[in-house]
């Protein structure tokens, strides 16, 4: 096909080298900027020539979610086309997403036009172009992007985009982003059409022979070895490779907020779950070892004893994009979690996993839900227990629960890798375009969000809705409404314990007091809409909806939960 293969302009081109470089989706926010590539879409779609899946988004945020959702069950970067400045700058919150949670991601922006003569094809033709021409697009995200570049001329497009894909994969992976006028996308594209091979990434780094030696000495020897972890589930095999290291040596198993993944199946015995055993396990353990996790505790409520060996596992162990990080390390090194956790355990000799921690609990009591009873409170607690016995064991739940998220990785029951999923980062809104990335990439698996009130809103829904429907992609969004922004009220309270805050259980600002209908805001987006008030309506309430997602339509459930 390349042979024949012959771009009328550089847009067409443009399209092409995406595909060819792997990229199977372009999640395109039009703007004047994009006519070209519209054009190149339907030329090339009509003339057979693969380009990747055109789908519009009507909020760029929720695009950049769904990119970012993708990524995490495929590892390969997609592409999200946005309008210049102004649409750079609609990305928001989920630039720091990718950027802290490592997904790779390009990032296609426009350009204000150059020309101005009448004869200049995509010249200048609207006030915008004057108005949208600043000093310093690419610094909108310098502080976010992993790379930056402006395409001037036609003949830079196979390197260019081949080095966008190959920067957004490779090492530590994150956001790549592109800038390109429309009058270069229409210029002639370059004789040669380049290269697409030749942009391989390297393969993870792994730990020296010494130093696996080392940690495997390090753990044979410990009463009370814990693994702090956040992210090694993300990569191929780390389930299995902490799940192994568990068994094998006794370790018990921290999954920390940060995590936006499973890292070890919830119901093994030496999972800790609850944050008061995990900080109980951490101010206890001899050795811990810290894998793919930026803030494995909070020093204002425990700190490792000060005899315990610490090991930071980590691409970067210095996390050098923060620049406070000051948690103590007696050793550091450079690879991925899954990896070094395999080494280990292939090096350790006969350890009797039944001498550590004899005698200690990994979670926290719990005396299980009270029977579902009309009229009774709902709770998040409630909510969780209810996925349990509606859920399969292969459904996929993204999760942006923020003061619930806790709770849910107490109960919420998940077993086989890749089936919990989350920002791994704080920018709220990410939960619902998420979900439809990675329903894209899963398409025979159901896919809930689980989502406060608070992220529900920040998500853009009509936005999402749209996404899902346009990608038919429907996905089902339970919503834990408890009434505003839990997370901004408990810090009031924390810091003014005695002030009238406090005394009234009440801050300013974090209530909603005339809250949207979340159901009627479905239904106007064409998908199923459900508000639950009580426990007995739950359960059929989520089955309904999982119904109408099997069914081809995304659905809502908005329920009503205590925010204490």
């Amino acid at each position: 096909m390349s042979d024949r293969f012959r771009p009328a302009t550089a847009a067409e081109h443009l399209l092409w080298l995406l595909h060819r470089h792997g990229v199977e989706h372009l999640f395109l926010n039009p703007g004047t900027d994009s006519a070209p590539l519209q054009e190149a879409a339907a030329a090339l779609a009509k003339a057979g020539i693969p380009i990747p899946r055109v789908i519009t988004c009507t909020f760029e945020s929720v695009a950049l979610a769904a990119a970012h959702g993708y990524w995490h069950v495929t590892g390969r970067p997609q592409c999200v086309f946005v309008h210049v400045d102004v649409g750079t700058q609609n990305l928001g919150a989920m630039m720091h997403n990718a950027l802290r949670d490592h997904a790779g991601v390009v990032v296609l922006a426009g350009r204000t036009p150059y020309g101005e003569d009448p004869d200049s094809p995509g010249g200048r033709s609207h006030v915008i172009h004057w108005q949208q021409d600043v000093r310093d697009q690419a610094g909108i995200v310098g502080g976010y992007a992993k790379w930056s570049l402006e395409i001037t001329r036609a003949d830079v497009l196979p390197r260019a985009v081949g080095r966008a894909v190959q920067v957004a994969r490779g090492g530590l992976p994150g956001p790549a982003y592109l800038m390109v006028s429309r009058d270069v996308l229409m210029d002639p594209p370059a004789e040669d059409l380049g290269r697409t091979d030749g942009y391989a990434v390297p393969d993870p780094p792994a730990a020296d022979a010494e130093t696996v030696r080392r940690i495997a000495d390090l753990l044979a020897r410990a009463e009370r070895p814990l693994l702090v972890t956040a992210k090694t589930g993300r990569r191929p095999g780390g389930l299995a490779a902490v799940t192994r290291l568990a068994d094998l040596a006794g370790v018990r198993v921290v999954d920390t907020p940060e995590s936006g993944c499973l890292n070890i199946p919830t119901t093994h015995p030496r999972a800790v779950r609850g944050t008061a055993a995990a900080r109980r396990h951490v101010a206890e353990a001899d050795l811990v070892l810290v894998a793919d996790c930026a803030t494995p505790w909070i020093p204002k409520y425990v700190r490792p004893r000060p005899d315990a060996t610490i090991v930071h596992i980590a691409p970067d162990p210095l996390w050098e994009d923060m620049p406070l990080w000051t948690f103590p390390a007696d050793v550091s090194v450079a690879a991925h979690g899954a990896t070094v956790l395999r080494q280990v355990a292939d090096a350790l000799g006969e350890i009797d996993p039944g001498t550590k921690w004899a005698g200690h609990p990994c979670g926290e009591p719990s005396d299980g839900d009270p029977p579902a009873s009309a009229g009774d409170a709902l709770t998040a607690r409630a909510v969780a227990a209810a996925l349990n016995t509606v859920l399969r064991v292969d459904d996929i739940v993204v999760e942006e629960a923020v003061t619930n998220a806790p709770v849910l990785a107490e109960v919420l029951h998940r077993e086989l890798p890749g089936t919990l999923d989350g920002a791994g980062a704080p920018g709220l809104g990410w939960g619902l375009g998420g979900a439809v990335g990675v329903k894209l990439a899963a398409p025979d698996r159901r896919v809930v969000a689980v989502v406060g009130d608070g992220s529900f809103m920040f998500g853009v829904p009509t936005a999402a809705l749209c996404l899902a429907a346009e990608a038919d992609a429907p996905i089902l969004a339970v919503v834990l409404n408890n009434g505003g922004y839990l997370a901004s009220r408990l810090p009031v309270f924390e810091l003014f314990p005695d002030g009238v805050s406090a005394s009234r259980r009440e801050a300013v600002g974090t209530r909603f007091r005339t809250p949207p209908d979340f159901a009627a805001v479905a239904r106007a987006c064409h998908a199923h809409g459900e508000t639950v008030r009580d426990r007995a309506g739950l359960v059929p309430a989520l089955r309904r909806a999982l119904e109408a997602v099997e069914s081809g339509t995304s659905a809502v459930v908005d329920v009503h939960v205590a925010d204490d």
